[in-house]
């Protein structure tokens, strides 16, 4: 039987919020899932795409036959709970990872605890576990928490217990779970960011859709940029319609998917520097002033969208009930950039240093990934719709991304930064006034 247990501990590393919670979702399209048999889990239950006969298990590369220890123990933000009203409420949410565990349960005969914590406690509750040498087994790592936990000794070098295989089910850099060398998480399935859009707008002004330029190859900055001016509308000097709504740390997107980025991240190295005077860097902070009427930020764009007002947002998680069409499409590509991109979230679980069975970890991991491939796919592509799925995964698109938050502040850095474009600063004014301060952050996370 796996055990629920909820912490509350003091939080021992600085740390700042993640920007929303995570998903898991699969990175390659597999097709349509009709007509496919319904094999049943280890709790019995039907799970669409799960392989036709024989033991699933059976099918998951380098899973150990038997562990010494078939016991590990997660920190998990999703708490078992609130998964189970969920997907009885909607049956495309999919968590790999508390699927997973009736399948390690039953193969090695022990149990998985999974202790919750929230989004922002996970760490703190790491250390706090460590610290009374009762160390968990996995947590969650991201952009955010990653390089600390490395340098903080919270998480373990893997490497002794990880393959090649492990480290490349989704196209995400090995380098970004590295340090100096070694490597300290098993990637999870990417979690996309995309701009959902308000079709009906978009016909009523008779403008191509975004869906339709990206597969077209047409969904550049100047697009874009064309859309948001068109469908930003003022009346006596009020804005009564804007083009896009997101959270603050959107500029970062648009970063990304101009070959950009805040910081420049050398894991090789260890080696961390500001990339704000980058030229893609600044032309995209330039991009973004050009656009700064056409942009509501922050929990305002919720209402604007709903009721018809916003033409673009990105916060928005399909399936919606609205009383207009939708559509979903990645960000767009920025002027020093190429190609058809889809701006992505890398995340991954690490094993603490203390950790008791790093082995077993490692095994979860497998049959994690496992059925990210096998179920996640069908799920996902059921949530978003399949043929949305077979656009964002297409092969000719390439997954852009960057860890670059990992500084204690990051969230006033973004914001300044966010106060600055809405007030026309240029983008050589913004490097200037915020090099220091960025450097700082550096010199506090990463050490000089």
């Amino acid at each position: 039987m796996k055990k629920l247990v909820r912490s509350s501990v003091a939080l021992l590393l600085a740390l700042v919020l993640c920007f929303g919670m995570t998903a898991c979702q699969p990175a390659d399209p597999t097709g349509s899932t009709g007509g496919l048999d319904l094999p049943t889990t280890p709790g019995g239950e039907t799970s669409p795409t799960m392989p036709q006969g024989g033991d699933f298990l059976a099918n998951v590369e380098g899973l150990p036959e038997t562990l010494s220890n078939p016991n590990i123990k997660i920190v998990y933000w999703y708490n078992e709970k609130q998964y189970a009203y969920d997907t009885s409420k909607q049956d495309t949410v999919y968590d790999p990872i508390l699927e997973a565990i009736p399948y390690f349960e039953e193969k090695y005969g022990g149990e998985v605890e999974v202790i919750y914590a929230e989004w922002n406690d996970q760490l703190s509750t790491v250390i706090s576990l460590q610290q009374s040498d009762d160390a968990p087994d996995l947590f969650e790592v991201y952009d955010e928490t990653l390089y600390n936990v490395i340098l903080s000794g919270v998480a373990q070098p893997l490497d002794d217990y990880i393959t090649d295989k492990d480290m490349s089910y989704y196209p995400i850099d090995k380098s970004t779970f590295q340090w100096e060398g070694s490597t300290y998480a098993i990637p999870l399935k990417p979690y996309a960011f995309y701009i959902m859009f308000n079709r009906d707008l978009f016909d009523l002004e008779g403008l191509k859709a975004p869906d339709e330029m990206f597969r077209d190859g047409e969904w550049n900055w100047d697009t874009f940029r064309d859309v948001c001016k068109k469908l930003t509308k003022t009346v006596d000097g009020e804005v009564t319609q804007y083009a896009y709504g997101s959270w603050e740390d959107t500029i970062l997107s648009f970063m990304y998917a101009n070959g950009g980025s805040l910081l420049n991240v050398d894991t090789a190295t260890g080696t961390v520097t500001s990339n704000l005077s980058a030229v893609n860097t600044q032309n995209t902070l330039n991009y973004l002033i050009d656009l700064k009427d056409t942009f509501v930020y922050g929990n305002d764009m919720y209402g604007w969208f709903d009721n018809g007002n916003l033409a673009m947002i990105r916060g928005k998680e399909f399936p919606v009930e609205l009383p207009f069409d939708v559509g979903m499409v990645p960000f767009p590509t920025g002027d020093d950039y190429e190609g058809k991109n889809l701006v992505v979230y890398p995340q991954g679980m690490a094993v603490p240093t203390r950790a008791k069975n790093p082995e077993g970890a490692v095994a979860f991991m497998r049959i994690v990934n496992e059925l990210q491939q096998v179920v996640g796919n069908a799920k996902e592509a059921a949530r978003i719709g399949q043929e949305n799925y077979d656009m964002i995964y297409a092969d000719d698109v390439k997954l852009v991304y960057n860890y670059d938050k990992g500084l204690n502040d990051i969230g006033t850095v973004i914001a300044t930064i966010v106060n600055y474009i809405r007030d026309g600063v240029p983008a050589a004014t913004i490097n200037a006034n915020m090099e220091s301060q960025i450097q700082s952050e550096i010199d506090l996370r990463y050490g000089k």
